[in-house]
């Protein structure tokens, strides 16, 4: 029996731990435009679910499903490309891909919620990648799988620090959901100005002044911004544009790169945030600074080049291209290989205007015409340099930025950073037992 003391723990292997692990390692499923959802590797991202965007065929769901059916409450462990990312399953009827597998915990033993939590852990991140193998994709198998050590307190105290974490996260969630929001915004304005021409078409219809102001608040802008919309095209590199726009190539707009591609820093468990490709999320404009892997003071000030500063732009360059992120102001963090930062050259560009730039899709499909594919999918700085863009009158680019400013500066308080490094210290305090569960009150629970 183990002791009433919370920080009392017993130690079991995963084999032991869990009572359900399905592999589906080995099959690549045949995917299709609709039907039952199919969890990837890729969509399993820091402790939760990407939206899902393959699926297989309702028909074929018992046949590839036949090594077993998750159910709500179990948990997603990537075990290759990437390696260790988590997920719990909401109870959505779901398909498994390869690189994954399932675990239920044993009742009695390991509560799932915990085993969630467990599995993002420095002591556990750092199993998973001793009992790796593989020199360009790391992977696991599941014969070393199952041996990793998982030292589990009693289930009142798994509990207890499942439902402390799950309260933060649950703030943390509803802050990225409030941000999606407010990034969808930005962006269909950034699209209706810079891709669709929208002001343009509609300014060069108007024949007075009259019909002017009409378009103007049809538009939902001023007069004084339609003004600032030239009100015919001409052609260019990239077809038909707004006249006197320019068609610059993105070398000439790179005003520095922030580049450590091929060497890999001496790294630790705390300190400055060495961010990877995984910290990158795809919906939300900054980065998540949720990661096993910190630098000195001395390395960040000896060992890189270049560092980073407020509104330069991330891009992800090696496996899942062309997640893009904004420095956010007050931050300090560096990056590892396989992430690429860039300032503008402001002489053409607006900094957050190029970050808006670079996440539309016609900088993301000419990006995709250009990667290098071996084992992983890439992207070349000489390759990116030669992609045509869109260069606006820097007013215009200037009045967008104003606009968007509110917005962005929601999407970059200190409130959601604060949350993040309050939960991550906790996680990693509170499931090594360096803290005491019942101590704890992180003053978010309004329960009665």
């Amino acid at each position: 029996m183990q002791s009433s003391n919370p920080n009392t723990t017993k130690s079991y292997t995963l084999e032991e731990a869990v009572s359900y692990l399905i592999d589906y390692r080995g099959k690549t499923p045949k995917k299709t435009l609709s039907g039952i959802p199919l969890v990837t590797a890729k969509i399993v991202k820091n402790g939760r679910l990407k939206p899902y965007n393959e699926y297989i065929a309702e028909d074929n769901y018992d046949s590839w499903m036949v090594r077993g059916i998750p159910q709500e409450g179990d948990i997603v462990l990537t075990v290759e490309a990437p390696l260790g990312e988590v997920a719990q399953l909401d109870g959505t009827k779901i398909a498994l891909a390869q690189r994954i597998v399932t675990l239920r915990g044993k009742q009695n033993i390991l509560y799932n919620d915990y085993l969630l939590y467990l599995l993002q852990s420095k002591k556990i991140q750092v199993q998973l990648e001793a009992r790796s193998s593989g020199s360009t994709v790391k992977g696991i198998k599941q014969s070393e799988l199952r041996k990793l050590t998982l030292d589990l307190p009693s289930l009142k105290t798994q509990k207890e620090i499942a439902h402390i974490l799950s309260t933060l996260d649950d703030k943390i969630e509803l802050n990225r959901k409030m941000n999606e929001t407010l990034e969808a915004m930005a962006q269909a304005l950034f699209k209706s100005w810079f891709v669709d021409f929208d002001p343009v078409h509609a300014k060069a219809t108007c024949k007075s002044e009259q019909e002017l102001e009409i378009v103007a608040s049809a538009l939902g802008i001023s007069k004084e911004i339609l003004d600032l919309f030239p009100s015919e095209f001409e052609e260019s590199e990239m077809g038909m544009i707004p006249l006197g726009w320019k068609v610059v190539k993105f070398k000439k707009l790179v005003a520095k790169y922030i580049d450590n591609r091929g060497k890999t820093p001496p790294n630790q468990e705390t300190g400055i945030p060495l961010l990877e490709v995984k910290n990158l999320p795809q919906e939300v404009l900054t980065p998540l600074y949720r990661t096993q892997k910190y630098v000195t003071e001395e390395t960040y000030n000896t060992w890189f080049r270049t560092h980073l500063e407020e509104d330069d732009t991330l891009i992800s360059t090696v496996g899942t291209i062309g997640l893009t992120n904004i420095v956010p102001p007050n931050s300090k963090f560096t990056i590892a290989q396989n992430v690429l930062g860039l300032r503008a050259n402001t002489d053409y560009l607006k900094k957050k205007y190029m970050y808006f730039m670079m996440k539309s899709k016609r900088f993301l499909h000419d990006i995709d015409a250009r990667l290098v594919t071996t084992v992983q999918s890439s992207i070349k700085r000489k390759d990116l340099e030669t992609i045509d863009c869109l260069v606006p009158d820097i007013n215009l680019q200037k009045k967008f930025v104003s606009i968007i400013a509110p917005m962005l500066e929601k999407m970059q308080s200190d409130e959601i950073l604060t949350l993040q490094k309050t939960r991550d210290t906790l996680l990693q305090k509170l499931l090594s037992g360096e803290l005491d569960v019942s101590n704890i009150h992180i003053g978010l629970d309004n329960e009665e």
